[in-house]
């Protein structure tokens, strides 16, 4: 039986073989740690490639598999190509909830899949008020949530296109993590992470509930490096901002934004 990861990967080289014929090809939206994979595979093939997922911080996106005659373009040229594919492919919609409850993102996302949609239909869903959500899908299924989306978590919604300024973040929001570590090694930071007993830290890798950049990780000995993401199940999601500076003990201060 094919394993997800060979899936992925024979999906994108039947992509790749179609672009390379003349086709601009895409692939459905893809989390962080799936374009990491095919990043991996597919190196040389990635760097005529380009990522879109509706706006510049998006997690989740779509790679664009492009014919020769446009990589060789200068990219504010290919950039005008792709125009017309960005606008029926990857498009933002506004959920507007009636105000008299607070719905959260598992409500969004729910009340979206529960319509039947493959969770790859659809990239980041973001919440940016209590009652109120930014998705993004291509535009015949936007037409689709148009028609039938009328109830999040049994509160009366709207839906709307919407033009996102240039300066969108998703709304995300971050809760500042500081401390301190014997050593930037990923076992150390993560129990530092999770505000765990270094032992009990370990045991996270082994039991397979740790990623670092979106993948897997099970060396506790790694040096996790400034700019990494780091997903801790049970514990939260983090981003490391600073991981070099010493204290006068000779430990590692250690700065983090931890998603919320």
């Amino acid at each position: 039986m094919i394993g997800a990861e060979d899936l992925l990967l024979q999906r994108a080289q039947d992509l790749l073989a179609r672009a390379e014929k003349g086709e601009i090809t895409y692939t459905p939206f893809l989390t962080p740690g799936e374009q990491a994979r095919l990043n991996r595979h597919l190196t040389k093939a990635m760097e005529g490639a380009v990522l879109w997922g509706g706006y510049a911080q998006a997690e989740r996106q779509r790679i664009f598999f492009l014919p020769p005659y446009l990589t060789e373009l200068e990219p504010e040229l290919r950039a005008t190509c792709l125009a017309e594919f960005y606008a029926e492919s990857v498009v933002a919609l506004e959920i507007q909830g009636s105000g008299y409850r607070e719905l959260s993102h598992r409500d969004f996302l729910g009340a979206l899949l529960h319509l039947g949609v493959e969770r790859d239909r659809l990239g980041d869903v973001c919440v940016t008020a209590p009652d109120h959500a930014i998705f993004f899908c291509d535009r015949i299924l936007a037409d689709f949530f148009l028609e039938h989306l009328e109830r999040v978590a049994n509160d009366a919604v709207r839906l709307r296109y919407i033009t996102l300024p240039t300066d969108f973040d998703g709304g995300r929001r971050f809760v500042p993590v500081s401390d301190t570590v014997a050593s930037p090694r990923a076992d150390a930071v993560v129990a530092a992470l999770a505000n765990l007993p270094r032992e009990r830290a370990q045991s996270l890798f082994t039991e397979g509930k740790v990623e670092i950049d979106y993948e897997l990780e099970e060396r506790t000995d790694r040096t996790v490096l400034a700019g990494a993401v780091i997903v801790i199940r049970g514990y939260g999601k983090f981003i490391i901002r600073s991981l070099s500076d010493k204290t006068r003990k000779g430990r590692y201060r250690l700065l983090a934004d931890q998603y919320v």
